[in-house]
């Protein structure tokens, strides 16, 4: 206490970033083996290239490039300057114009269609859908796994655990691909796995136990309680893996 009255005393102005600098992310699926991306940030003086280096996950590879790290370019707003990105692969190569927009923002998303030859600002409409259904698939699974050894087997005890996970599990989801950046890093995801997910997954704890005691009438509230605090305390290990495992 007396330490923070002290720092607040001091008469000394202080200046921090908030958010971290703008950064881009080129996004490629199923990437060619020999793929090779180059940045070329160009002026009228000179040009800077940069080889990007991949970040495999899965079916995807990330690249990125950070300007207050290796450039002194570093854009706010519209940068002065003109992007090329030189994409190599197959023996062949291509060029494609970086707009300024892929520098706008701190996180920013481009994603390379390599047999398209063509930029996406964003990512494919098809990509969150089926990363939601496979991590709420892979959660039904093994938590339907544990109910059934509990012993529920009644019709209405299987709608109630189904339509508990879907509300829990789809807004556990929704939540990180809202809050958490596309394609984030590892670091990042490390970071928001412990500030996020687990008062998320702690949260889903406690309602799928209240929903489950009120609901379940199979067998008794005690048995009902263990089985959705021992499936969420598995699911909750099978959800943070999946944040390793599996594109964000």
């Amino acid at each position: 206490m007396l330490a923070l009255a002290f720092c607040l005393g001091l008469p000394v102005t202080a200046s921090a970033n908030g958010l971290e600098p703008p950064y881009l992310t080129i996004l490629v699926t199923h990437p060619p083996k020999d793929l090779e991306l180059t940045l070329v940030l160009e002026d009228d003086a000179s040009q800077e290239p940069f080889v990007l280096q991949p970040e495999p996950m899965l079916w995807e590879s990330y690249y990125r490039f950070y300007p207050h790290i290796w450039s002194p370019w570093a854009p706010e707003g519209t940068p002065l300057q003109t992007a090329t990105l030189f994409v190599k692969t197959g023996g062949e190569s291509f060029s494609l114009a970086v707009e300024p927009k892929g520098f706008t923002y701190s996180n920013n998303l481009v994603t390379l269609d390599v047999a398209g030859r063509q930029l996406l600002y964003g990512q494919p409409w098809w990509r969150i859908p089926l990363l939601v259904f496979l991590r709420v698939a892979l959660t039904l699974l093994l938590e339907g796994a544990l109910f059934w050894l509990f012993g529920y087997r009644l019709r209405r005890s299987w709608l109630v655990f189904l339509l508990a996970n879907l509300i829990t599990q789809g807004a556990v989801n929704v939540c990180v691909h809202l809050l958490v950046p596309v394609a984030t890093s590892a670091y990042n995801t490390l970071v928001l796995g412990m500030f996020l997910y687990t008062p998320l997954e702690i949260g889903v704890l406690l309602v799928e136990m209240l929903a489950f005691a009120l609901l379940l009438k199979e067998h008794r509230k005690r048995r009902a309680v263990g089985c959705a605090a021992l499936a969420n305390l598995l699911s909750w290990a099978l959800g943070g893996t999946l944040l390793f495992l599996l594109p964000i």
